[in-house]
């Protein structure tokens, strides 16, 4: 299935981003799908529910938008992610 390639690949790099930052937890993720592409939504949200199990990810919102035509250069684009950082006391 490609949708689990494109989804896997997408969350090793929220999760690199996120570790980077010092982030707690992954609030949400925000991709975006081709509009001619064969990646649906509801695949999405799915495969990030399964993949992102026992990760800084999971329990994440998940937002999937559809890309505006010409912009669209990938089946599936990880746009935004949104993380908890601890607060830091000086």
């Amino acid at each position: 299935m490609h949708e689990v390639g494109l989804v896997s690949a997408a969350l090793d790099h929220a999760l690199e981003v996120a570790r980077r930052a010092g982030a707690t937890h992954v609030d949400r993720l925000t991709f975006a799908i081709a509009p001619d592409g064969h990646v649906t939504r509801e695949a999405v949200q799915t495969l990030v529910a399964v993949l992102a199990r026992g990760t800084l990810i999971e329990g994440a919102a998940v937002e999937v938008e559809v890309a505006v035509d010409g912009l669209a250069r990938a089946e599936l684009t990880l746009t935004s992610i949104d993380v908890d950082v601890p607060s830091v006391s000086w």
